[in-house]
């Protein structure tokens, strides 16, 4: 049987394979954001999803589904040798930790932006979004304005030919609130992969020391 290199770790295959499946499954995360960010990039500004995905979400969305395919990379280059390659394991660590401190900021963030929906669903109907999303609301959902036919419509849809129609306040926010709730969970699912990611780098970090001290015990038996 060939003995292993000065460099190399006999990882037992329970191991090899535990972190290979974890490590996919965080670098997946990572290529699904970014999947997510080319799918919403073809929206167009007209449509209703730009109420929710504006150009800010989507650069911070490609920047943490980048950073996080980035550091997947660096966790399997370092558990191809970990003796050798400690720092590798080690940065992978800390950016997992880093990456579950910004997905959880994300999440407080937009907790914290929906305390008061209606003021700000309000602004943005009345001077923020153009005359498509607000129209394409008014269309889907047969309203014609916010609050009613007199805040704020967009003339020449058909909805607002209707005297009797409402406002589209219930609309709009039923519609932010179905995307909002997907992402939380998303996040959610997120953290967690980033819990057991940082458990699996851990792992190997503790296999790694445990090889490294018991070469150096073998090399000082030999010159005693």
């Amino acid at each position: 049987m060939r003995k292993p290199g000065p460099h190399a770790l006999e990882l037992t295959l329970s191991t090899r394979i535990a972190f290979g499946l974890i490590t996919s499954c965080y670098m997946a995360t990572g290529v699904y954001v970014l999947a997510v960010c080319i799918y919403f990039a073809q929206t167009s500004s007209t449509s209703r999803r730009a109420v929710i995905i504006t150009p800010n979400i989507l650069a911070t969305l490609i920047t943490a589904g980048s950073y996080t395919v980035t550091t997947a990379l660096i966790g399997i280059y370092g558990s191809l040798s970990p003796i050798s390659r400690k720092p590798h394991l080690i940065a992978y660590a800390f950016s997992i930790i880093l990456n579950m401190f910004v997905s959880t900021c994300i999440g407080m963030w937009m907790w914290v932006r929906t305390l008061d929906v209606h003021s700000m669903y309000a602004y943005n109907w009345r001077h923020v979004w153009p005359n498509g999303v607000r129209r394409g609301f008014q269309d889907t959902n047969t309203c014609c304005g916010y609050l009613s036919p007199l805040d704020s419509p967009v003339q020449g849809s058909h909805s607002c030919l209707n005297k009797d129609v409402y406002g589209c306040m219930v609309f709009v926010q039923t519609y932010a609130q179905g995307y909002l709730s997907y992402v939380y969970t998303w996040l959610f699912v997120f953290v967690v992969v980033d819990v057991v990611a940082l458990l699996g780098v851990l792992v190997v970090l503790v296999v790694r020391n445990d090889e490294e001290r018991l070469r150096w015990s073998r090399a000082n038996a030999i010159f005693r």
